[in-house]
């Protein structure tokens, strides 16, 4: 485990030419928020930019040619897999930490309070979403690249952020899925619990599927 480690530092050293990326994403974040009213939309689509962020990463190794330094460090396939997926986990907690401190602190400033029962769903909602756009990208960037896949890859999961971001100011949500959010109302700390681990849950099955397409891959 000591080794998957290694490989999720060297992602992380590799990847901080990304800190500049990140810090306008999250400005881009804030800005919807503020212009869309809604604390909720700011979180999902910071989270959605939290996706570009864990994948830059591959990028990143590609223009460096540096993923061949795999070929020499004494680090298995699997290592590789599971270092990858620890940082993208790790990417994905900061973002959710981030946007939840500012979907809580615009919630006062537009709203006068924080409404716990949208605000937790929305954080669940948007980590879940940030785990199955990683949990689908990931694969493919391993079997074809960063930058032959990338845009066939993520446009289809922008799509899909916007198209369930309409439905949600459009239709009445709350009434078509009743229980549930009878459930949630009465336990509304189990949001955040269940969007983790259904996170955790993809990023698993995916991590799985990565290292059958990585084995066939030669570094």
């Amino acid at each position: 485990m000591n080794r998957a480690f290694n490989a999720t530092k060297l992602d992380f050293y590799a990847s901080r030419s990304m800190i500049g990326l990140t810090s306008i994403l999250v400005v881009i974040g804030i800005i919807i928020g503020v212009v869309a009213h809604g604390p909720e939309y700011m979180m999902i689509f910071m989270m959605v930019f939290g996706v570009s962020s864990s994948g830059s990463v591959f990028s990143v190794h590609e223009k460096s040619r540096s993923d061949r330094l795999y070929g020499i460090l004494p680090l298995k396939k699997s290592d590789i897999i599971v270092g990858r997926y620890l940082f993208a986990l790790i990417i994905g907690l900061a973002y959710a930490v981030v946007a939840a401190i500012l979907g809580f602190v615009l919630s006062i400033i537009m709203l006068g309070k924080v409404d716990m029962l949208p605000y937790l769903a929305a954080l669940a909602v948007a980590f879940a979403y940030f785990c199955f756009a990683t949990s689908i990208a990931y694969p493919i960037y391993f079997r074809f690249s960063f930058s032959k896949a990338y845009v066939f890859t993520m446009l289809p999961m922008y799509i899909i952020a916007v198209m369930l971001l309409f439905a949600t100011r459009r239709m009445n949500v709350a009434a078509a899925i009743g229980p549930v959010v009878k459930f949630f109302t009465d336990h509304t700390a189990l949001l955040p619990v269940f969007g983790l681990l259904a996170g955790l849950i993809m990023l698993t099955v995916s991590a799985l599927i990565a290292y059958k397409v990585y084995q066939r891959k030669e570094l």
